[in-house]
């Protein structure tokens, strides 16, 4: 039941990177069609699909895991939920995008994961909620985020800012974007994700408390139209983490590479 259990947190985390991988490969497409300055019209549209990604985890002795998961797209007008991610745009054109949004923090612990973090407890995954506006002059697109814990697990806020631009190619069949951004993480987020407190210190796993942390992030998506219908997907992603992370005595890899591959098929527009 704990393999189980923790295959589980692995597959909703993934299904967040997935999602956000959709939300980013479908609204420059979106804005790519919409004339400048007009309100981007969105009816009921959805798509179903399926990938498989490879996910590293950065506490000592975790196996990176490979899983198949779900990829799931439907918006109206403004609204959107993408499979466990919601959000609602009060501002929604072709220069500026404002709104609300929720999602879940894919972070956890397990201490079954390895030997090394037997008698930690366990970490659960949350959902933070905020705000989300992004910039678009032209085709980059400058993304800001600020979000808090919304099920009072950490008590910890995330602030996180993205700058990407989009290449189209063969009438937006094909497109290719590159990012690079940072996140933000409050000391509260860090010490309730990393953190030893006394009670699971070892002579080897000492107490451990961080101040927050900035994380570098770089990242390229790639997708395919074979049809009108059917789409190709392709995401990398690198993360570089903070000192006051990797200081952590429970962190052993600084850096983390995620990949993402998959096929949506979309299904309906009313």
């Amino acid at each position: 039941m704990r393999d189980r259990g923790a295959s589980l947190k692995i597959a909703i985390s993934l299904t967040v990177i997935a999602i956000s991988v959709l939300l980013s490969s479908a609204a420059v497409a979106q804005e790519a069609k919409a004339e400048p300055d007009a309100p981007v019209e969105r009816t009921l549209e959805w798509s179903l699909g399926l990938g498989v990604a490879s996910t590293p985890r950065p506490y000592v002795g975790a196996e990176n895991a490979v899983l198949p998961i779900p990829l799931v797209d439907i918006t109206y007008k403004k609204l959107y939920v993408q499979g466990i991610q919601a959000g609602y745009w009060f501002v929604d054109n072709k220069h500026l995008d404002f709104g609300v949004r929720t999602e879940i923090v894919f972070e956890s612990l397990d201490p079954d994961d390895s030997p090394f973090l037997m008698g930690m407890a366990e970490r659960k995954p949350s959902i933070q909620g905020g705000l989300v506006f992004a910039w678009k002059p032209g085709k980059f697109r400058l993304t800001t985020a600020v979000n808090t814990d919304l099920m009072n697990r950490s008590n910890g806020q995330q602030v996180s800012v993205r700058f990407s631009r989009m290449w189209q190619f063969h009438g937006r069949a094909v497109g290719v974007m590159p990012s690079i951004g940072v996140v933000w993480q409050s000391s509260n987020f860090i010490n309730y994700y990393y953190g030893v407190t006394p009670e699971e210190a070892l002579p080897d796993r000492p107490p451990f408390s961080g101040h927050s942390a900035v994380n570098i992030r770089g990242s390229l998506l790639g997708y395919l139209f074979v049809s009108h219908r059917i789409r190709f997907l392709a995401y990398l992603e690198v993360q570089r983490l903070d000192n006051e992370i990797y200081d952590s005595p429970i962190v052993e890899d600084r850096r983390s590479i995620l990949g993402l591959f998959g096929v949506t098929c979309r299904l309906g527009k009313l």
